[in-house]
C-alpha cells in the first residue's frame, strides 16, 4: 500500500475526496434511519436495508418520469466504496462532511425513524437542504406492507427533493387512467402560495395535462407562462406550435416552430430541434406544401438521427399520397429507432401526444 497519501495535509485530503466523491452537485444523502428491532426481526427490514430501499424507489420515480431535469446521485451511508473507506481510516470523513456542506453539495440530507404501535407503523423522515431549509415527512402503514410505506415516504421525499420530477412521474401514471387528479395536486401545491424554481417546468406540465384534457386554450396559456418564465426553455414553445397546429392556427405554428430552431440553445437539444423540424413539415403538409414538408422531414432526420417520430410523420404523408411502399419503408425506420429513443415528459409529442394529428390532403 502506498502510504505517501499519508503526508497530504488533513484538510487537503478531505478537500481532494470530497471532490472526487461528490463531484455530482445534486447528491441525496441518507443520514440515518431507526428501526426497531422487532420489524428488523420480523421483516428483516435493517436501517441499511431501509435506507437502501428508499433510495431505490426515489431513483426508480426519476427513472419512470424520463425527463431531462437533472439526475441526482443517491448516496448511500452505508456505501464502502474505496475513497469512503480511506476516508473513514484516516478519520476525516467528518472534515469531508463540512467541505460539501460549505461547498452546496448536499443539497438534501434525511434521516429519521420508523416507530412501531403494535401493528401499525409510522414513517418519519426529516430533512434539510444547504440553505438550512427543514421538512418533516410523515406515513403510516402497517407492519404487513413496509414496502409500501417506504415506497410512500420515497415518494413525499422526491415532492421535496424534486417536484417537478415528482410531477412528471404522476403524469406518466396518470395518463394510464386518464384521471390527472393527483399530477394536477403537484403542481397546484407547489406553484401555489410561493416562487418555485421549477416554475417553467411546472406550468409546461400543466400545459400539457390540460391538453390531454382536451383544453387547448388553457393549455396555450401554461405553456405562454412557461415561455415567459423562461425563454431559453424550448418546449414549451414547441408546445405550444403543437397546440396551434392542431386548432388550425398554422401560421403561429410556424412562427413557434421557426423560434425553436433558430433559438442560440437548440445546438443543445438534438432532439427538441428535430421535434420542431418535423412539426414543422407535418404542419406544411396539412396545408397542402407537400414537398417542402418532405424537406423538412428530411432536415428533421438530419438534425437527430435517432429520433423516430420524424419518421412516423413521414409515413402518415406519404401514405395520405398514395405512396404506400415509401410509407412503409419510412415506418420500418421508425419502429427501428423507437427503442433508441427517450421522449421526454416535457415535450407534446411521441408517445405522450393523445390525439396524433392525421394529414388530410384530399
Amino acid at each position: 500500500m502506498d502510504f505517501g497519501l499519508l503526508t497530504i495535509p488533513l484538510v487537503t485530503l478531505a478537500m481532494a475526496f470530497g471532490f472526487a466523491v461528490f463531484t455530482d452537485t445534486q447528491t441525496i444523502h441518507f443520514d440515518y434511519v431507526d428501526v426497531p428491532d422487532s420489524i428488523s426481526q420480523e421483516t428483516g427490514l435493517t436501517p441499511a436495508v431501509v435506507i437502501t430501499k428508499l433510495a431505490d424507489d426515489m431513483q426508480e420515480i426519476e427513472r419512470q418520469a424520463f425527463t431531462k431535469a437533472e439526475a441526482r446521485q443517491v448516496e448511500l451511508h452505508a456505501d464502502q466504496s474505496a475513497t469512503s473507506v480511506l476516508g473513514e481510516y484516516l478519520g476525516v470523513t467528518p472534515l469531508i462532511r463540512v467541505v460539501q456542506e460549505s461547498a452546496h453539495m448536499i443539497p438534501f440530507t434525511f434521516s429519521g425513524e420508523i416507530v412501531r404501535h403494535d401493528q401499525q407503523v409510522e414513517f418519519i423522515l426529516r430533512s434539510y437542504d444547504s440553505h438550512h431549509n427543514k421538512t418533516r415527512i410523515s406515513r403510516n402503514g402497517s407492519v404487513d406492507d413496509m414496502k409500501g410505506l417506504i415506497h410512500g415516504a420515497a415518494y413525499e421525499a422526491m415532492r421535496v427533493v424534486n417536484p417537478y420530477i415528482l410531477a412528471a412521474y404522476q403524469f406518466k401514471r396518470d395518463r394510464l387512467s386518464r384521471d390527472f387528479t393527483p399530477t394536477l395536486e403537484i403542481l397546484r401545491r407547489e406553484l401555489e402560495g410561493h416562487d418555485s424554481r421549477y416554475a417553467p417546468w411546472l406550468h409546461n406540465l400543466w400545459g400539457m395535462v390540460l391538453y390531454q384534457q382536451n383544453d387547448r386554450n388553457g393549455a396555450i396559456h401554461q405553456f405562454e407562462e412557461a415561455v415567459h418564465l423562461d425563454p431559453n426553455f424550448l418546449s414549451p414553445r414547441l408546445n405550444l406550435g403543437v397546440v396551434n397546429a392542431r386548432l388550425g392556427e398554422y401560421e403561429s405554428a410556424v412562427r413557434n416552430f421557426t423560434a425553436v430552431v433558430q433559438h442560440p440553445n437548440v445546438a443543445q437539444s438534438p432532439a427538441v430541434k428535430a421535434a420542431a423540424l418535423s412539426e414543422w413539415g407535418f404542419t406544411l403538409a396539412l396545408t397542402g406544401r407537400i414537398d417542402e414538408a418532405y424537406a423538412k422531414f428530411d432536415e428533421a432526420s438530419r438534425a437527430d438521427q435517432n429520433f423516430s417520430d420524424v419518421y412516423s410523420s413521414w409515413a402518415e404523408v406519404l401514405s395520405a399520397q398514395g405512396r404506400r411502399e415509401e410509407a412503409e419503408r419510412m415506418t420500418a425506420k421508425a419502429l427501428k429507432l423507437a427503442p433508441k429513443e427517450v421522449v421526454y415528459t416535457e415535450n407534446l409529442i411521441g408517445t405522450v401526444q393523445n390525439v396524433p394529428a392525421t394529414a388530410s390532403m384530399n
